[in-house]
């Protein structure tokens, strides 16, 4: 079997949850350089040409990124990657300038995979723990299980959660007296009867977070916790008042 064949398979098992998720890197460029840092990390392969990373990417990972386009993005890096001849052919290399900044890109995503739900379920505790100010949630799914992860906002001063379907009622209705009880009545949510939401987010002094799945899910299925900067913030901060304007108060 050649070494071309070969690669994608390795890259298949490799481990990947000390990195930012693929599927979270906007171009080619920065995909490349991300397959780069996980042959030097973990597959063993510290060059690579761009066929090889566009057979990776294609067949491991289902992302249609041609040789040239790959050729175009890394011919322009400076500092980032190293480029050398060998055996006649053009290989590349990560450096750690190219680390560093993929890294920096890990700190604003978490990848919460089913098979790690336990370490990212607490990965996702602890960002939800440093909120901090009147937070807005938005979540059209929940359930009692919801508020055991906004528990985990003990930096906030307030809690406004909008919903659209509830789960259990009776038993959710209950739990949120109970949370009140014990927090200090933070807690305060409402109910749209119309389909108007769609997204789980979270809105906070410093910025958003967007979930993947509703807070009851997660860990269950692969899904996103990405953090948004301030224009999204904003425009989000509206809608989100917009609507709650006008829901109905749970109790």
């Amino acid at each position: 079997m050649s070494r071309l064949s070969e690669l994608p398979s390795m890259f298949r098992k490799a481990d990947l949850s000390a990195f930012p998720p693929l599927a979270g890197l906007p171009d080619a460029r920065s995909q490349a350089l991300w397959v780069l840092w996980v042959g030097k990390d973990r597959v063993g392969e510290t060059m690579m040409t761009s066929t090889e990373i566009s057979s990776v990417l294609r067949d491991a990972f289902g992302i249609a990124v041609s040789r040239q386009k790959i050729e175009a993005a890394l011919s322009k890096e400076r500092g980032t990657v190293f480029r050398l001849k060998k055996d006649g052919r053009r290989v590349y290399q990560l450096m750690q300038a190219g680390i560093d900044e993929l890294a920096a890109k890990r700190e604003d995503v978490v990848f919460v995979d089913p098979r790690q739900a336990f370490s990212k379920f607490r990965e996702t505790q602890a960002i939800l723990a440093d909120l901090r100010g009147d937070l807005r949630v938005c979540d059209p799914y929940v359930d009692p299980h919801t508020l055991d992860l906004l528990a985990d906002c003990k930096a906030a001063a307030s809690i406004r959660l909008l919903t659209m379907k509830i789960d259990k009622r009776t038993a959710f209705e209950r739990d949120v007296k109970l949370f009140n009880k014990q927090h200090g009545d933070v807690l305060e949510v409402r109910v749209v009867p119309q389909r108007v939401l769609h997204d789980r987010y979270a809105i906070h002094n410093d910025g958003m977070l967007l979930f993947g799945t509703s807070l009851n899910g997660l860990g269950l299925k692969q899904s996103f916790v990405v953090s948004l900067g301030e224009d999204m913030r904003a425009a989000a901060m509206r809608a989100f008042d917009d609507v709650w304007s006008g829901a109905a108060p749970l109790l």
